[in-house]
C-alpha cells in the first residue's frame, strides 16, 4: 500500500535515497524538501507547491536586496576613488577629454557586448582602455601621465566592468527568487547607491590625490573638479544601470550569449529549494505543479509529465532533455504544431495527447518516449529514433517515416494510420492506393521503398497470385515484378511484398494486382465447384487449403528449416522487486517463430528468498579454498574446521532451494507453471529466458527449481527488458575465430584454459597473455571473431554494478572502456563472449548494453579448479555441434563431480543472452 501525502504541508522533509514509488504528492506544499537520489517512479506531483521555503524566501530577498545595496556604493566608489588615486591629473578641470575617453570605452563596451557577448567584451575594454589611457596621459604634457593614464583608465575600466557583471548577476538571481517587481526595486537601489558612492570616492580621491602629489592646488579648482565628477558619475551610472537593465533583459529572453549567467543565477536560487537532484522520476506527473527555484539537475527523467507545469523555466534542470528551451517548452506545453525540433533530443519526453502535427521531427532522439493519442498527423520523422517509443492510439496518418528506427519495444499497437509516406516531400505512399484499415499500420509498417505491399486478410492462394502477377505483366509491357516477401501475420492476414522498378507508378500496379487476383480466385473457385461432386465437399476442401497456409509458407520461407522441437520460453518480469513482487508476462514460442502463448501471472514478495540467498553467499565466500579467480582479502576461518563450514554451507543452500521452489510454485505462480507443463515436453530441446533488471534476482541460482528436474533439455538464461538486434557482417571463414585473453594470473593457473582451447577442431585461435589495454584494443579492431574468451581475475563493484576484470598484473578495464572496440567487434560478427573468471554478472550487465548475443558467465567467485573443469566439458560438449544452452547445461551439471571439494560448483555458469539473437552453434 503506497503512502498518501496528498494536501500535506512537507516543507523541509528529508525523503533521500527513499524508494517512494508510486507515493501520491498531489496538492502538497514540498518547498523546501530534499528527495535526492529517491526512487520515485510513477508519483503523483500534480499541483504541489515546490521550491523555497517561505522563511528562506524571504530570507533570501532581503540579503540580495543588501548586496545590492552595498554594491550601489561599492560600484560607484571604487572606480572613481581609484581613478583618482591612479591618475591625479584628473582634478584639472580644464581637461575636457577624460570625459571622451570614457564615453569612448562604453560604447565600444556596449556594441561588443550587444554582439558578442561579455567575454569578448572584457578583451575589447581592456585594449581601448589601454590605448585611450596612453592618449590620456600625453594630454597632461608630463612624462609621468603616460604610465599613470595607462594604469588609472585600465584598472578604473575593468573595475567597472567586474562591478557590472556582478550587479547583471545579482539583479537576475534577484528576478529568479523575488520575480521582476523586486528586480526593479534592486536596480533604482543600485543607481541611487551608485550616485552617492561616486560623489564620495570623488571627493575622498582628489584629496588623496593632492596629498600624494603634494600638489596645494586652489579650493575652487576642487570644487570645480568634485562638481564635474558628480556630475559624470550620475550620467555613467544611468548609463550603466541602463545597461544592465538591457543586458538583464537578455538574460531573461534566454539570449545565448548570456545563457551562462541565468544557468549560475538559477543554480544559485535553487539552493535550499525543492532538490529531486539524482532522483528517479520515471514516469512521475508533475502537471500543474508549481516549479519555481527547483533543483532537476541529473534527474531521471523518463516519461515525466511535466504538462502545464507553472515556473518550469526557473528551475534548475542540468544534464536533462530539458535543458533545451524548446524541447522544455514542448514538455510543459505539448503543443508543437507546426513548429521544428530537428536534431532535437527528446529522449525519453512525456508527450501523451501532444499536438505535433505537421511538426518537422527529423533527426529526433525520442527512445523510450511516450506519445500516447498525440496527435503527428502530417509531421516529419525522418531520420527519427524511436526505440522503446509509445505510439499507443497516436495519429500518424500523412506523417513522414523516411528511414526512421524503430525496434521490436516500439509500441505501435492502436496507431491510427490512413496512409504514410516513406519519402519526404510526400513521395513514396503506403498503401500505394486505398488506406490502411484499423490495425494494418501495426502489421504491415516496414522501410521499404521499392516494394508493393498486398494485404490479404482471407488467406492467400499462390495459384491465384501467380495468374494475377503474370497477367499484371503483360498488362505494363513485361515490367518485372519479383515477390520480395510472404508473411503470415497472424488472423488470416498475410503481406505479399512484391519488388518494383523505382519509377513505377504504384498505386497503379497495388490496384491491378488486387483486382486481378479476385479475378483469378473467382475462377479458381468456380473450377473447383465444377470437379467437385459436391459443392460442400468443394467448400469444406477449399478452406482446408486456406487453413494449411501456414506451412506451405513455412516451406517456401527461409526459417522453415529450423527445428520445430526447440522451444524459447519468454519470463519478462514488470517493474517490482523481491520485496513487493513482479508481474510476470510468460510466452511460449518455437525456435525462430512468434509467440503462439502468452499469460500473465504474479511473482509474490519473497523477502525469506532474499535473506535465504544472502547467508548461503556468505557460507559459500567461507567455504573456498585454494585458488580463486578473484582478488579479495582472504576471510579468517582458523576456528572453524572445513568440514563445519560445508555442513553449514549444505544447510544453507537447502533453504535457499525450499525458498526458490516456494516462491516459483507458489499459488499466485502456479497458473503458469501449469501452463509450461501442459505445452512444454520433456523431450524437447527448451530455452527459458528470464527477462529483468532486478539486480537482487539476477544473482539467485533459479536453475534449482524443481521444474528442471522435469526437463532434461531446459536450461535457463539471463536478459535485459531493453535489447536490439544488430546488423552484423556474415564471414564464409572455414573455421571459429577465437580471440582469447588470457590476463592477471596471480594465484592461479590459466595455462590449463589456453591447452584447453588449442585442442578445440576447426578453430583459429589468437592469444594475449597479459595484453597491455591498446593490444586489447586493436586486435578487437582489426578482424572478425566469433567468440571473446577472457580467463584471469574479474569482479564486480555491486553498489555500480560494474564489472572489472583484469588484462594483467596492474591494468583492470570495464566494458565502458573497451565500448567503441567491442561494438565494432559485434558489428563484424561477435556472437559469444566467454569470462571464466569470478563474479562476472557486471561484466555481462555492462556487455548486454553492446547487444552482444550471448555470454557465459560465473554469477559468483569461482575456484580456479572449477573453472578448468567447467571449461574443458563445454568445449568438448559445444565443439561437437550441440546447442549452446545444452553445452551449458551438461558441463554445469558435470560439476557436481567437485561438490565434495567445492561446494555448489554447479550453481555458478549461466547464459546472459539477447533475446532477438538466435544461439551461436559451432557450424564446422
Amino acid at each position: 500500500m503506497f503512502p498518501n501525502f496528498s494536501g500535506k504541508n512537507l516543507q523541509g522533509c528529508d525523503f533521500r535515497g527513499q524508494n517512494l514509488t508510486g507515493v501520491d504528492f498531489s496538492n502538497s506544499d514540498i518547498r523546501g524538501a530534499n528527495f535526492t537520489n529517491a526512487i520515485l517512479k510513477n508519483a503523483n506531483f500534480q499541483n504541489v507547491k515546490a521550491g523555497l521555503p517561505k522563511k528562506q524566501f524571504l530570507g533570501l530577498v532581503l540579503v540580495t536586496l543588501l548586496i545590492n545595496i552595498i554594491l550601489g556604493l561599492v560600484s560607484g566608489f571604487a572606480p572613481v576613488f581609484t581613478g583618482y588615486l591612479l591618475f591625479p591629473y584628473s582634478i584639472s578641470p580644464d581637461n575636457f577629454f577624460a570625459t571622451i575617453v570614457v564615453l569612448s570605452i562604453f560604447i565600444v563596451f556596449a556594441i561588443t557586448t550587444t554582439y558578442k557577448g561579455l567575454s569578448p567584451a572584457f578583451f575589447a575594454v581592456a585594449c581601448a582602455a589601454i590605448i585611450c589611457g596612453f592618449v590620456l596621459g600625453i594630454m597632461t604634457g608630463e612624462i609621468v601621465g603616460i604610465p599613470s593614464g595607462i594604469v588609472g583608465v585600465t584598472v578604473t575600466t575593468l573595475i567597472i566592468y567586474v562591478m557590472l557583471v556582478i550587479m547583471v548577476f545579482l539583479v537576475t538571481v534577484t528576478e529568479q527568487i523575488a520575480g521582476m517587481n523586486i528586480a526593479i526595486v534592486a536596480l533604482f537601489l543600485i543607481f541611487i547607491d551608485s550616485i552617492i558612492g561616486a560623489i564620495t570616492g570623488t571627493i575622498i580621491g582628489v584629496e588623496v590625490a593632492k596629498v600624494l602629489s603634494g600638489t596645494n592646488r586652489l579650493p575652487n579648482l576642487k570644487v570645480q573638479a568634485v562638481q564635474e565628477a558628480a556630475i559624470a558619475a550620475t550620467v555613467g551610472s544611468v548609463a550603466v544601470i541602463l545597461f544592465v537593465s538591457y543586458i538583464s533583459w537578455r538574460v531573461r529572453a534566454g539570449d545565448e550569449k548570456f545563457v551562462w549567467i541565468r544557468k549560475l543565477a538559477i543554480a544559485v536560487s535553487s539552493i535550499g529549494g525543492t532538490s529531486f537532484h539524482q532522483a528517479d522520476l520515471t514516469d512521475a506527473d508533475f502537471t500543474s505543479a508549481k516549479l519555481k527555484n527547483v533543483n532537476f539537475s541529473n534527474a531521471k527523467l523518463i516519461r515525466t509529465n511535466f504538462h502545464l507545469a507553472n515556473y518550469l523555466s526557473l528551475a534548475r534542470v542540468d544534464n536533462t532533455i530539458l535543458v533545451n528551451p524548446i524541447v522544455q517548452d514542448l514538455a510543459v506545453t505539448k503543443r508543437g504544431t507546426n513548429k521544428s525540433y530537428i536534431g532535437c533530443n527528446l529522449k525519453g519526453i512525456n508527450l501523451d495527447y501532444a499536438d505535433l502535427s505537421y511538426a518537422d521531427l527529423s533527426e529526433v532522439d525520442m527512445s523510450n518516449s511516450t506519445l500516447d493519442c498525440a496527435n503527428l498527423e502530417g509531421a516529419n520523422l525522418t531520420k527519427t529514433q524511436a526505440l522503446g517509443t509509445n505510439f499507443h492510439q497516436a495519429t500518424l496518418t500523412a506523417a513522414c517515416l523516411e528511414a526512421w528506427n524503430i525496434d521490436s519495444t516500439t509500441q505501435l499497437d492502436g496507431v491510427i494510420c490512413q496512409y504514410v509516406y516513406l519519402l519526404n516531400n510526400q513521395q513514396e505512399r503506403r498503401p500505394s492506393s486505398g488506406e490502411f484499415a484499423a490495425g494494418e499500420f501495426t502489421k504491415l509498417f516496414r522501410v521499404v521503398i521499392n516494394t508493393v505491399d498486398l494485404i490479404f486478410r482471407n488467406g492467400l492462394d499462390l495459384e491465384a497470385l501467380s495468374a494475377a502477377l503474370s497477367k499484371v505483366k503483360i498488362e505494363n509491357e513485361g515490367i518485372p515484378l519479383a515477390i520480395k516477401s510472404i508473411e503470415n501475420q497472424g488472423d488470416g492476414v498475410v503481406i505479399v511484398r512484391v519488388d518494383v522498378p523505382e519509377s513505377t507508378d504504384k498505386a497503379k500496379i497495388h490496384a491491378s494486382v488486387t483486382h486481378n487476383y479476385e479475378l483469378a480466385l473467382q475462377q479458381i473457385e468456380a473450377r473447383y465447384q465444377a470437379e467437385l461432386k459436391s459443392k460442400d465437399e468443394q467448400i469444406s476442401l477449399y478452406r482446408q487449403h486456406q487453413a494449411d497456409l501456414k506451412e506451405l509458407i513455412q516451406i517456401i520461407a527461409p526459417t522453415a528449416k529450423k527445428s520445430t522441437q526447440e522451444k524459447l520460453v519468454i519470463l519478462k518480469l514488470g517493474q517490482g522487486d523481491l520485496s513487493t513482487g513482479f508481474p510476470v508476462i510468460v510466452q511460449i514460442s518455437r525456435e525462430g517463430d512468434r509467440p503462439y502463448f502468452e499469460s500473465h501471472a504474479q511473482l509474490p514478495s519473497a523477502s525469506e528468498l532474499v535473506l535465504a540467498y544472502y547467508k548461503w553467499q556468505a557460507a559459500y565466500f567461507h567455504s573456498l579454498q585454494g585458488s580463486l579467480r578473484i582478488k579479495f582479502p582472504e576471510t579468517q576461518v582458523t576456528n572453524i574446521s572445513r568440514r563445519e563450514l560445508f555442513k553449514e554451507c549444505d544447510k544453507l543452500a537447502d533453504n535457499l532451494k525450499k525458498q526458490v521452489n516456494l516462491w516459483l510454485n507458489s499459488e499466485l505462480f502456479r497458473p503458469i507453471k501449469e501452463q509450461l507443463l501442459e505445452k512444454l515436453d520433456p523431450s524437447e530441446s527448451i530455452r527459458i529466458l528470464l527477462q529483468t533488471e532486478d539486480s537482487q534476482l539476477r544473482r539467485i541460482p533459479l536453475q534449482i527449481w524443481d521444474f528442471f528436474e522435469r526437463y532434461p533439455h531446459a536450461e535457463m538464461a539471463l536478459s535485459s527488458t531493453t535489447y536490439e538486434r544488430k546488423e552484423k557482417s556474415i564471414s564464409s571463414k572455414p573455421h571459429v575465430s577465437i580471440l582469447a585473453v588470457l590476463g592477471d594470473s596471480t594465484g592461479i593457473n590459466i595455462q590449463q584454459d589456453k591447452v584447453l582451447l588449442e585442442q578445440l577442431p576447426h578453430a583459429e585461435i589468437k592469444f594475449l597473455v597479459e595484453p597491455q589495454r591498446l593490444m586489447l584494443n586493436d586486435e578487437l579492431w582489426m578482424q572478425p571473431w566469433d567468440i571473446l574468451f577472457f580467463a584471469g581475475h574479474s569482479f564486480t563493484q555491486a553498489e555500480r554494478e560494474i564489472g572489472h576484470f583484469h588484462i594483467n598484473d596492474s591494468d583492470s578495464l570495464t566494458i565502458a572502456e573497451l565500448k567503441n572496440a567491442l561494438t565494432k567487434a559485434i558489428e563484424r560478427g561477435l556472437q559469444l563472449a566467454i569470462f571464466n573468471s569470478c563474479d562476472g554478472l557486471g561484466l555481462a550487465t555492462n556487455l548486454a548494453d553492446l547487444h552482444i548475443p550471448q555470454m557465459i558467465v560465473m554469477r559468483e567467485p569461482v575456484p580456479d579448479k572449477v573453472a578448468q573443469e567447467f571449461l574443458k566439458n563445454f568445449l568438448a560438449e559445444f565443439s561437437s555441434s550441440k546447442p549452446l544452452y545444452q553445452s551449458v547445461r551438461e558441463a554445469r551439471l558435470k560439476l557436481q563431480g567437485l561438490e565434495d571439494e567445492f561446494p555448489f560448483a554447479s550453481w555458478l555458469p549461466i547464459i546472459c543472452q539477447n533475446p532477438a539473437e538466435i544461439p551461436f552453434k559451432w557450424h564446422f
